[in-house]
Order: structure tokens, then C-alpha cells, then sequence
């Protein structure tokens, strides 16, 4: 049996995203990019954004402990939200973990989270393959700080196993013994916190994008379709956004204008896109 791809849903959920989205085209957009990748031969598995949060806050109801939360589209009450991401240089190689746009470099958070007390627990959508979570865990000891627990909504069984194995209880909602690939739903789309972190130019690679990203090993979407998929990202991300939505609410991407209405700069992509590829 093929593994899953899965794709956790988060478009419908509170936060910036849904502000810059036209609810009434959530369900149009995920059925066509499921279309698309089931036409690739992609095993697609979604993951309900409620059941993500559900299993999250349930989890979190039982501890008493300081809550750090990596994403704030699931948990609403955290003490400290940490604002990082796996980052990458102007030649898109992997620099290891940089803030989040608007957030504060890493060390500084991690220095701020030390405050909070000498145990936290830790809380993030997805654990993959687990090594962010055990790099905190190993930062965070530097600072006399313990990860009393990960509590996630969705979890690999690899990753599960990594932190286990570094002494760390992970509390999770869906687990999977083993996937081809997991995507968050926003890097499918042009919305606030697509994207991988390009921390010198201060901007998002987007992750389906051939020109300016690496949608083979970031998406795993096959060599032959990322042009088709490149375009026919770009205009579901045209009909899923709000007509007023401008760019400089969203955030900027390498290779687009970060000015004027989204709708717009993202017309002007597709022109210049199907000349370039």
C-alpha cells in the first residue's frame, strides 16, 4: 500500500490566513489541489484542522506546566509563542532554524522562554522527523530549562521515536507509522507564513514555486509536474484570496512584489512565470 501524503488543514482556522482568505473557497481549493495530487499518483491524507486543535487543547488541559507554542493557529492561550522555522540561504540550502518574520532572533526567544520556569512543555501542529524539537530541548537545557513534554496534533512515528529516545514524553493526536511527505496547507498557497524562511533577504521561499523554491524535495511533487503545479498554484492562490487583500499584509516572497493588491502582483507572476519556465 502507497504511504499517505498528508496535509494538514489550517486555512479555516482564526488567525491572519483566514482574515486574507474567501472562506467560501476553502473547500474548492483543497478539492482542486487534491485532484492534482492524487493525478500525480500522491496517496493524499488530510487532517482536519479541528481534530488537530481539538486533540492539541484536550492534551493540554491536563498540565499545569508553562505552554510554548510554535504555532498560534492551534493554540489560543499559550504562555510564549516561539516564532521559528527551518531556514535556508539565497541559494535555497538548508542554515538550520530562523525567527518567523516580525519575531525576535531565536536566542533571544529561547532566553526569553527561561523565564517562564525550569520545565515548559512544548507544542507544535506536526512532529516530523523530530530533530527542531530536540535541538529546543537541547538549547533550552543550555538555559537550565527542562521539555517536560511535546504535545503535537499530528506525529511520524520516526520522530516520536527520536525524542523518546532523548528522554522527552510526546503527547500526540494522529499518529503515522510512516508517510511520503507532510505539508502544511499554507504552503500551497500565497498566504501569511507560506513558505520556507529566507532570514538574509527577509522574505519566504515558496515551497511549489521551480523558479525560486524546491517544490521536488520540500513537496515531493515529481520533477515532470512542478511547472504545471507551479501555475496551477498560483491561480487557486488568485481565487482563494480576497479581492482586497495587498500583498504587504500577507508577507514577502522572493521573486514577487511585496506591494499593492495581491490579486494583482500574483496576475503579474503568472505572466512573467509562463515566459521563464
Amino acid at each position: 500500500m502507497e504511504k499517505p501524503y498528508v496535509i494538514s488543514q489550517e486555512l479555516d482556522l482564526p488567525g491572519v490566513s483566514r482574515e486574507q482568505v474567501n472562506l467560501n473557497e476553502i473547500d474548492n481549493f483543497r478539492a482542486d489541489l487534491d485532484a492534482e495530487l492524487t493525478a500525480m499518483g500522491r496517496n493524499t491524507y488530510w487532517v482536519n484542522s479541528d481534530v488537530i486543535s481539538k486533540d492539541i487543547n484536550k492534551i493540554l488541559n491536563y498540565t499545569k506546566l508553562p505552554v510554548v507554542s510554535l504555532d498560534s493557529r492551534y493554540v489560543q492561550s499559550a504562555d510564549q509563542y516561539l516564532g521559528i522555522s527551518r531556514g535556508v540561504d539565497q541559494a535555497l540550502n538548508d542554515v538550520g532554524y530562523v525567527p518567523r518574520a516580525d519575531y525576535p532572533p531565536v536566542q533571544d526567544q529561547l532566553d526569553s522562554i527561561s523565564k517562564l520556569g525550569r520545565e515548559i512543555v512544548l507544542v507544535d501542529d506536526v512532529v516530523y522527523s523530530g530533530e527542531m524539537m530536540e535541538w529546543l530541548a537541547a538549547e533550552l537545557a543550555k538555559r537550565d530549562v527542562k521539555v517536560g513534554a511535546v504535545v503535537c496534533g499530528i506525529a511520524m512515528y520516526d520522530g516520536l521515536a527520536k525524542l523518546i529516545e532523548n528522554d522527552i514524553d510526546v503527547y500526540g493526536g494522529t499518529l503515522f507509522e510512516a508517510v511520503e511527505d507532510e505539508i502544511c496547507e499554507r504552503d500551497f498557497a500565497i498566504v501569511t507564513g507560506s513558505g520556507r524562511r529566507v532570514d538574509s533577504l527577509n522574505a519566504n521561499a515558496l515551497y511549489f514555486d521551480p523558479l525560486y523554491g524546491k517544490p521536488q524535495q520540500w513537496a515531493s511533487i515529481p520533477a515532470e509536474a512542478t511547472d504545471e503545479f507551479y501555475i496551477n498554484s498560483l491561480l487557486r492562490s488568485a481565487k482563494l484570496l480576497r479581492d482586497d487583500v495587498q500583498m504587504e499584509s500577507i508577507g514577502k516572497f522572493v521573486g514577487y512584489s511585496g506591494q499593492g493588491n495581491a490579486k494583482q502582483r500574483i496576475a503579474e507572476r503568472l505572466k512573467l512565470s509562463e515566459a521563464q519556465l
